[in-house]
């Protein structure tokens, strides 16, 4: 068997050990300041309350840093052994931790939301919150839904055990769901979802279909519960919606684009040209079932890899990251300079551990302004550029790494910018020095791939979620209108460019289940096609581009996103022709696709 030379990474720097006197004075320190809030609050119901909400704000700072920090400690060290009791343990007390401070912080963000703007304009005069404007004119823009702060503290206490606890349960049914799995040699093998989730990439068809089935008939067994976490978590968010119209109506999306630091009308443009341009997608799909030797791809197909005539080699950790050192440097040397730097310093945990959490992430530490990678790498194409995707994103925060930490919170919208965009430059410089057509097949494969699930996939999610939000109230769905609901949509979308609808994608989609955000779906199709703009720049700018890049990475957590893209695209996102103009690549990669599969 290959040695794959995979790393394993370090965070013992950040601290020695889950039971380190650096970590508890940092767990102690939070405490303090969770007793120290609760008992300033009183001063806000008094002559002057100013000074007290500025020392409030001071030591939100402070105590949110140590939290965010400590929570990524223990949650890194769960990742690499999920098994790992203590840090599972720690995880948990400090989640309960952040619910206590966000509660001792309520008094302080109904000061402010109800403060008129000559008195917030004071508040922020104060020297050590000169870095807070965007970040409380956010928390502002939320003030018209507030209720009085007894109900906001009911409701932080309730969540856990009540809203969470929905999310939780379905994390739980799939985790403890086992399936007797046929394998291609007809031998029974007992699986669990994520198993079954992982082999709809499987090479061969028949395991893919197998899976599919497999999913099918283990979410069916379940879906009275599915339907009823659906049910429950649709109408705790719309209840908590008529309780926050009190003064102004809120909508069940007013929520998630406040989160993504987005305008409705920015949304509905996208989606607009999104669906316009769909054709694109289902043009992608028969190209695919073409070199499949399929008339239509089927449901258990979207995530199948390109065929391999066995010619594909595996690369090492330390031959992927050379690879991504040269792209990245095609770009500007100092990208390539933080990819090697990030080898070097062991930043990256890549090793296929027994107990690792599965997936691929980037975190990092706000005390030190470093960022770690989790994957596990097997040495294939699309573990290559995984690898390149997270590292994309933490170069995202590490050209950050000067500003203020309340400048770089920016929202899932803007989130996978850096790291689609990471993607791309890796993929043309492997097309651009791959040596056979197989190896340029299976690098196009994966971008005429993407284009489907950003276009189609996310989409249907975003749909079928926004009309079931629509006639949620006052209606139980039950499991058959999930299912029609999700046919419905699904064919809008896909048209015939699919032998079936995925009907029972609805249960099995994890995305649907969990408690924050809801709706997550288009901020990925944003991210995608905004760094597909942005790529764009990178031949009309010449030597400039990077400039541009990095000064526009910087701004994502100080701007809105309509902000963003008038500074930077001169246009606004509420306009079509910006979302038009982001296609124009995957128009170009369609063409290629088409042009190498045609030979």
């Amino acid at each position: 068997m290959q040695d794959l030379q995979t790393p394993e990474w370090d965070i013992d720097s950040e601290y020695p050990g889950l039971d380190s006197l650096a970590l508890q004075q940092d767990r102690d320190k939070v405490k303090a300041c969770v007793n120290e809030l609760k008992a300033l609050s009183a001063g806000l119901e008094g002559d002057d309350p100013l000074p007290t909400a500025q020392r409030m704000a001071v030591i939100q700072k402070q105590a949110q840093l140590l939290l965010y920090n400590l929570i990524s400690y223990a949650y890194l060290k769960r990742s690499t052994n999920i098994k790992n009791h203590d840090a599972r343990e720690l995880l948990d007390g400090l989640r309960k931790l952040g619910v206590r401070l966000d509660q001792a912080l309520q008094p302080l963000e109904q000061y402010l939301l109800r403060a008129d703007d000559e008195t917030f304009g004071r508040f922020l005069a104060a020297p050590e919150l000169a870095d807070s404007d965007f970040y409380y004119a956010q928390l502002r823009h939320t003030g018209a839904r507030l209720l009085p702060l007894e109900q906001e503290n009911l409701l932080s206490g309730l969540e856990m055990d009540g809203f969470q606890a929905w999310s939780t349960l379905y994390t739980n049914l799939t985790g403890s769901i086992d399936y007797v799995l046929k394998g291609e040699d007809d031998q029974p093998e007992t699986v669990g979802v994520a198993r079954l989730l992982a082999l709809l990439g499987d090479r061969s068809d028949l395991m893919r279909r197998r899976a599919w089935e497999g999913l099918n008939e283990v979410f069916e067994t379940h879906q009275e519960a599915c339907a009823a976490i659906l049910n429950a978590m649709a109408g705790w968010r719309l209840e908590l919606c008529e309780r926050r119209s009190h003064t102004a109506p809120t909508h069940f999306l007013d929520g998630p684009l406040h989160l993504n630091r987005m305008q409705r009308g920015s949304l509905d443009a996208m989606m607009g040209v999104v669906k316009e341009r769909k054709a694109l997608g289902q043009q992608a799909f028969d190209q695919m079932a073409r070199v499949l030797g399929k008339p239509k791809l089927d449901p258990w197909d979207s995530q199948a890899p390109a065929p391999d005539d066995g010619s594909a080699q595996l690369l090492n950790f330390n031959q992927a990251m050379d690879l991504i050192v040269d792209a990245f440097s095609e770009v500007d040397p100092s990208m390539g300079e933080f990819a090697r730097m990030m080898q070097q310093k062991h930043w990256i945990d890549a090793a296929p551990l027994a107990h690792k959490a599965p997936g691929a992430f980037c975190s990092g530490f706000l005390k030190s302004r470093t960022p770690r990678v989790l994957m596990t790498y097997l040495g294939s194409q699309a573990n290559l550029i995984t690898l390149a995707h997270e590292l994309g994103h933490a170069f995202h925060s590490w050209v950050m790494r000067d500003m203020p930490v309340r400048q770089t919170r920016y929202p899932m919208s803007l989130a996978e910018t850096a790291s689609t965009f990471a993607e791309t430059v890796v993929r043309d410089y492997l097309l651009r020095h791959s040596r056979n057509p197989q190896e340029k097949l299976a690098i196009l494969w994966q971008e005429v791939a993407s284009i489907p699930r950003f276009t189609l996939n996310l989409p249907v999610r975003y749909e079928f979620e926004r009309r079931f939000y629509e006639a949620r109230p006052g209606y139980y769905f039950t499991p058959e209108d999930l299912r029609s609901l999700m046919r419905e949509t699904w064919n809008d979308w896909h048209g015939e460019s699919v032998s079936a609808a995925d009907e029972m994608f609805w249960a099995t989609k994890l995305h649907f289940y969990i408690s924050e955000p809801s709706f997550y779906n288009f901020p990925y199709t944003f991210g995608y096609l905004f760094s597909q703009g942005i790529y764009a720049e990178r031949a009309k700018r010449g030597e400039g581009f990077f400039g541009f890049y990095t000064e526009l990475l910087r701004d994502t957590g100080r701007m809105d996103v309509e902000q963003l893209v008038q500074k930077h695209f001169g246009t606004s996102p509420q306009d079509p022709a910006f979302w038009t103009g982001c296609f124009s690549i995957l128009e170009g990669y369609l063409k290629d696709f088409e042009t190498l599969t045609a030979k």
